[in-house]
């Protein structure tokens, strides 16, 4: 039987230790897959109305997303994370995304997978380190080594 502590110090090396780049990991009910990550572009989007304009510059991470449970779950772009080579996190820029993917949501079937790319608006010049998967806003998250 584990103790909260075990629980806690389980959760808190999954968050500061990454898995190599191209292993599934798992946070909650989904497994993530880094596939592939592009240098960093200026804008994302040939729509004019969409188009989106980086404060600094958006590393794109493209990503596949398996439902690991045996019930349809929600993925949710918004609640995964960049981290750079200085520990510093950051959101996937949702507006940005609307370039990139279908849907900012979307409802996973069992077994079933989707593959989306997230758009990070970092520093020009930011290293990529790592990035963290979460099931959900309230999970602990996954990381994967981008380096």
């Amino acid at each position: 039987m584990s103790s909260a502590a075990d629980e806690m110090a389980e959760s808190t090396e999954k968050r500061t230790s990454a898995a190599p780049a191209g292993s599934e990991v798992r946070d909650g009910k989904f497994g993530f897959v880094v596939t592939r990550v592009d240098p960093p572009v200026a804008s994302v989007g040939d729509n004019e109305f969409l188009k989106k304009e980086a404060q600094g510059e958006y590393i794109l991470v493209y990503v596949d997303v398996t439902n690991t449970a045996d019930k349809p779950q929600t993925y949710f772009g918004d609640n995964q994370k960049l981290v750079d080579d200085q520990g510093r996190l950051y959101t996937n820029d949702t507006a940005a995304e609307l370039n990139l993917d279908k849907d900012l949501a979307a409802e996973i079937n069992p077994g079933n997978k989707i593959s989306v790319i997230l758009a990070f608006d970092v520093p020009k010049g930011t290293v990529p380190a790592a990035i963290e998967f979460h099931d959900s806003a309230f999970s602990g998250g996954a990381r994967v080594a981008l380096g």
